[in-house]
């Protein structure tokens, strides 16, 4: 009897920790950094400061940046995510797979309710923690460059 109890608990264990790995598996926690940047010389925000990709071309042109906001989402597979944009304009994403190595594929797409799609559908695959940019949209007398960040970064 003690046997067929450890054997039944041990099953359960098995079962939910395998509904836990598909369920990783099919969705993705994420955060989206919404930065107003400008090509006049000003302060760059201390949480942005540290994220390597805005160092770099195309990004390192801008001499100003400020983090408007960075709002948290749930993704799963197949479901759509709307962000709203400080601009009007509204991000839509989808998650399409997590990878066997752990990254995530999106389907991004920005436009206006009732214009002309801005970016019609973008693919991108993003690792775990590092910020994947869009950027070029005016606003505020500057630019908007939308960062979308999945996951945590491996140590």
């Amino acid at each position: 009897m003690k046997h067929w109890i450890a054997t039944s608990l041990a099953l359960v264990t098995l079962a939910l920790a395998g509904a836990a790995l598909a369920q990783d598996a099919h969705t993705a926690d994420g955060e989206i950094l919404i930065v107003l940047a400008g090509r006049e010389a000003g302060p760059v925000d201390p949480r942005l400061a540290n994220v390597p990709a805005l160092h770099r071309s195309p990004f390192d042109a801008y001499r100003s940046m400020a983090l408007l906001s960075s709002p948290r989402v749930h993704l799963r597979v197949g479901a759509e995510e709307i962000v709203q944009l400080p601009n009007g304009r509204r991000m839509r994403l989808v998650l399409r797979e997590v990878t066997s190595e752990g990254r995530y594929r999106l389907q991004v797409s920005i436009n206006r309710p009732g214009q002309r799609d801005y970016l019609p559908e973008l693919d991108v695959v993003a690792s775990p923690g590092d910020p994947v940019f869009i950027a070029g949209q005016s606003y505020q007398n500057g630019t908007l460059v939308i960062g979308i960040r999945m996951g945590q970064r491996r140590p």
